[in-house]
């Protein structure tokens, strides 16, 4: 299986790993993180620590579920992106568009940091 899955309190944290470059690694991804949102879950944290590499599909992918949440007034957050990603990201501007920080802990707190 490519994504693993937590709960922290209402948080979900998804773990991808591996290659998304659209093959059933992505199909698992996209079900993944679609079948948090039919749940009502309004808080994800894609944990990218070990995803190796990401290509328009895959891009596409996240950027599908992140639209979901927003559209439900949720918000997906990244952390653990490694120099590859963070370059891929930085270039595609989508640096900008999704939250990100430097590990799990530090996105979990950026949750909390809403609450109050």
């Amino acid at each position: 299986m490519a994504v693993s899955r937590k709960q922290v309190l209402s948080i979900t944290v998804l773990y991808p790993k591996g290659r998304f470059f659209g093959d059933r690694e992505t199909d698992e991804l996209e079900k993944a993180i679609l079948d948090e949102a039919a749940t009502g879950n309004t808080r994800l944290i894609l944990n990218m620590s070990e995803c190796e590499a990401l290509n328009s599909v895959g891009i596409g992918t996240l950027m599908r579920g992140y639209a979901n949440y927003k559209s439900r007034g949720g918000e997906v957050k990244l952390c653990g992106l490694g120099k590859r990603l963070h370059d891929l990201f930085t270039m595609t501007k989508l640096i900008f568009v999704f939250d990100h920080h430097e590990s799990e802990e530090l996105a979990l707190a950026a949750f909390a940091e809403i609450e109050s």
